[in-house]
């Protein structure tokens, strides 16, 4: 199965400023749209670093009265609690999830869908080291078109939160859990010849970093905002064994091994992010637009894959594995069940940020 998350960006809102165009960002809008257009389903994205220390965040507080009252605040209590409050004239909706925010986070997702006609959407909050909680929400409010313009472009209404990498709101629902991670040209190894992964097809057979074969159960896509946990990184050859250069999301894990490994950590092989590498000059940040499309693999088994010399690893479903009620809000939820492998992923040891410094350090010196 190929899944292509067929979603539009509508609205990004960074440190630089922010942009609302209905047809999709970096698409002219050669036409007016109807400001009182509601947008019947849609996700609110949000990357911000917590930090409960001061008590608690609003992260972003949006309020108008004309030309009726409309309002979107989402606050993370100092105990923990996100709370998000939504309300259009009469009409309120307030939900909460409880987390365990307690300490200084600098990378936390916070993703709200909401689906109209269906009465139905999703609050959920990932951690950068990959924790997620999320809560099932019934009967959100939609999102007008003058709402989202304001919330992403009009600092008089809207304020976001200081500690925010970025605001960004589509016109569909967007899957939480991991997402794809690999560029679009990123050229795998198969038993008849290399293939780019944009073009890879589920049943399709391919060589895995050990030298076995391994089927692909799903091979899909996402565009997302290409800003912070999602602006692309160039991995840059000759370093980490790489024969030539490719590009991958900051959050894309890769698998490192060597004498320095071994020495550091005691064991033979660990895994880091992508962007924990980036120093400009064996890694750095990619040029790019508001938008930036991914792409990922699920195997048969959890395997790792190499890419032009560098062990990457696929999709990882072990918290769909874990908790089964996240996987018809994952990526993976148009697979049908008995095509997802059920033995979860062996777990080689994640690196934090501060330890994949201290490995590039002592590989430098």
């Amino acid at each position: 199965m190929v899944g292509a998350l067929g979603m539009s960006w509508i609205g990004l809102r960074d440190h630089a400023g922010g942009v609302f165009s209905p047809k999709g960002l970096g698409r002219a809008n050669r036409q007016p749209f109807d400001l009182n257009a509601v947008m019947p389903r849609g996700t609110l994205m949000m990357e911000f670093s917590s930090d409960p220390r001061g008590g608690a965040q609003t992260l972003l507080s949006y309020g108008s009265t004309h030309p009726w009252a409309a309002g979107l605040k989402i606050t993370l209590c100092a105990e923990g609690t996100l709370r998000l409050d939504h309300w259009q004239g009469q009409q309120r909706r307030s939900y909460s999830l409880q987390t365990d925010l307690l300490t200084v986070k600098p990378s936390v997702t916070l993703t709200y869908t909401w689906d109209a006609p269906l009465r139905r959407g999703v609050l959920a909050l990932e951690v950068g080291e990959g924790a997620l909680v999320f809560a099932e929400l019934s009967n959100p409010l939609p999102i007008s078109m003058r709402d989202g313009l304001r919330l992403m472009s009009d600092e008089r209404h809207c304020a976001v939160n200081s500690n925010a990498a970025f605001v960004a709101i589509a016109n569909e629902v967007l899957p939480i859990g991991v997402l794809p991670t690999l560029g679009g040209q990123t050229m795998l190894e198969t038993p008849k010849g290399k293939i780019a992964v944009s073009d890879l097809r589920a049943g399709q057979m391919i060589v895995t970093a050990t030298g076995e074969t391994a089927q692909v159960r799903w091979c899909g896509s996402a565009l997302l905002p290409a800003r912070g946990r999602f602006a692309p990184v160039t991995l840059r050859a000759p370093y980490f064994g790489l024969r030539h250069d490719i590009e991958v999301a900051p959050d894309q894990r890769l698998r490192l091994t060597g004498t320095e490994v071994e020495y550091l950590f005691g064991t033979d092989v660990i895994a880091v992010r992508a962007g924990h590498l980036i120093d400009e000059s064996s890694a750095k940040a990619t040029p790019c637009g508001l938008t930036h499309r991914y792409w990922q693999v699920l195997l048969d088994r959890a395997a790792p894959m190499e890419i032009a010399g560098l062990t990457v690893e696929g999709l990882d479903i072990t918290g769909v594995q874990i908790d089964p009620s996240l996987r018809k809000h994952s990526t993976i939820a148009a697979l049908p069940a008995e095509l997802i492998p059920s033995r979860p992923a062996h777990q080689v040891p994640l690196l934090q940020s501060y330890e994949t410094l201290t490995l590039r350090k002592l590989s430098a010196a």
